[in-house]
């Protein structure tokens, strides 16, 4: 069941708007943590913005090429007879 908590920030100067501590405890939110805002008419929300570790990347990374290593890819030179033949059909213009 999501939990809902509101509480008051007020704006400083400098446009800087301090969290309250107890949202920064519960969301677990220090210095330098990232932090994502959307705006949808007059609401701003901000939400914590969880990056998944380097190695979880790395995994999906290595997937997503497997799964591309099994799609048929084009040769340099059926690439190159494609450029060709578009040259053939494109008009020549002067000056361009």
């Amino acid at each position: 069941m999501v939990q809902e908590k509101s509480d008051i920030a007020v704006v400083g100067t400098k446009g800087q708007i301090v969290i309250p501590q107890h949202f920064r405890k519960e969301l677990a939110i220090i210095p330098n943590t990232k932090v994502i805002l959307y705006r949808k008419d007059d609401k701003l929300v901000l939400a914590k913005l969880s990056i998944p570790p380097l190695e979880e990347l790395r995994e999906l990374f290595s997937e997503i090429d497997q799964q591309n290593k099994a799609k048929n890819k084009p040769a340099e030179q059926e690439i190159l007879d494609e450029i060709q033949a578009y040259r053939r059909l494109k008009p020549v213009t002067k000056g361009a």
